[in-house]
């Protein structure tokens, strides 16, 4: 009797502990009832939507924003959308075909909240060693499976040290990676040789800077003195050659919903979109739309 009276005590402090955790994390009680938008996906989009998030939240008594972390990858924020569990899918690529035939009572609804390029970074060694440039074709059989007989496997070939290659990539629903793979391969679902996938564009970068022969892709807002990125085909990846396109991995950010908005999230958008949204959509390394 006292152990099986104990088991009951246990198991309902479980229960109290986890829904309090749950109400406060939503904003729902804690907040006098708050209307909440749940924003899932790119971890590329990731950092734009948490800071948009804080400065809105910061305004509004009711409507709580709150965003996925850690980030669940472009894929991953369009099946939330589209099991209901998101109010927002935030995806560094377009929606794909499958995906809307996937989800047939959703009307996937675009909104393109700014402009991006993937960059191609290298380990700090690498760059200063002299690999400052590559082309769309090195980089490309760097990248291929290692059985391939084209493969690049070491600096020295693309005029870098007599150092092995270890390449790093995004792993499959990364928004980041099907505009790689699209650009890079021509197609957007070819397989790689790489030596590590990882879920985030952070993860990337951490990968890269922690090596001293890696290589890998992230957004722009990731690129920095530790992860410098190289020149691609003669093209520096910068605003302003993202802005006209001459970059060739240049591509949109967008955020998704299922229909038109409306109310609270038809709000937030706005201030994703307005003045104050974009200005810190260009503090984090990103080109702004309006």
């Amino acid at each position: 009797m006292r152990i099986g009276f104990w088991m009951g005590i246990l198991v309902l402090l479980l229960i109290t502990i986890t829904f309090a955790g749950c109400v406060d994390e939503k904003g729902g009680a804690g907040d006098g009832g708050a209307t909440t938008i749940n924003i899932a996906g790119s971890s590329t989009v990731f950092p734009i939507a948490q800071q948009c998030a804080e400065a809105f939240n910061e305004q509004h008594e009711d409507i709580y924003v709150q965003v996925e972390a850690p980030p669940s990858g472009s894929g991953g924020g369009i099946r939330a959308l589209g099991t209901g569990i998101a109010d927002i899918a935030d995806s560094s690529r377009s929606i794909k075909e499958e995906e809307i035939a996937e989800y047939p009572n959703v009307e996937f609804v675009d909104h393109v909240i700014a402009l991006d390029g993937v960059a191609i970074i290298v380990s700090k060694a690498i760059y200063e060693a002299g690999v400052t440039e590559l082309t769309s074709d090195e980089v490309r059989r760097i990248y291929l499976p290692s059985d391939d007989p084209d493969k690049i496997t070491n600096w020295k070939d693309v005029g870098g040290p007599d150092e092995g290659i270890s390449v790093n990539e995004r792993e499959e629903g990364s928004g980041t990676r099907a505009t790689f793979m699209e650009k890079i391969f021509g197609d957007a679902g070819a397989s790689t040789g790489a030596t590590q996938s990882w879920n985030a564009n952070a993860d990337v970068k951490t990968a890269v800077a922690n090596a001293n022969n890696a290589i890998g892709y992230v957004g722009l807002g990731y690129v920095d003195s530790n992860t410098p990125c190289v020149m691609l085909d003669g093209v520096e990846a910068k605003k302003e050659t993202i802005a006209s396109g001459e970059y060739p991995l240049s591509r949109s950010l967008h955020m998704y919903t299922n229909g038109e908005p409306e109310g609270a999230i038809a709000e937030f958008l706005e201030f994703v979109l307005s003045p104050a949204g974009q200005s810190i959509v260009e503090n984090e390394g990103f080109l702004r739309v309006n």
